[in-house]
């Protein structure tokens, strides 16, 4: 299994080490509410809402065999690049694949990230990400 980010078209790319002991749940809300009514209380089916989920793990600063092909003992690496790609306010692309299966495959915006040096100077993190829909604008006559 692997999880995958990358930024601007692929320009940037970031496989995650480590991959968490429980697959990040993803949530999806939708917006429904409801009415009391003469007739009672109706059920008002809204529109769906963003997808959310939390990435939690470790970033390590040394070399691990369980760690996954292509990426890097580097935490500094990891920290810039979610931390740039949020100052920059532009979305990333999580990826998470199962054995030639995609499992996952959305934009996504940084929505919290946190991370603490561990006294065996591998770096904790908790990423929590919500997804980003690309909109195309038309102008008027077109």
């Amino acid at each position: 299994m692997d999880i995958i980010f990358s930024a601007n078209n692929n320009e940037e790319i970031k496989i995650i080490p480590v991959i968490p002991q429980d697959l990040p749940q993803v949530d999806k809300s939708y917006s429904s509410s409801s009415i009391n009514t003469l007739y009672g209380e109706l059920n008002l089916i809204g529109v769906k809402g963003l997808r959310s989920l939390t990435l939690e793990s470790f970033f390590p600063s040394r070399r691990y065999p369980f760690m996954r092909p292509g990426s890097t003992t580097d935490y500094s690496s990891y920290i810039r690049f979610f931390e740039k790609w949020a100052d920059e306010r532009k979305p990333i692309r999580i990826v998470i694949t199962d054995t030639n299966r995609e499992i996952l495959n959305m934009a996504v915006t940084v929505q919290s990230f946190t991370w603490q040096v561990m006294r065996n100077l591998d770096v904790s993190y908790r990423l929590e990400l919500k997804e980003y829909v690309f909109v195309k604008v038309r102008r008027l006559g077109q």
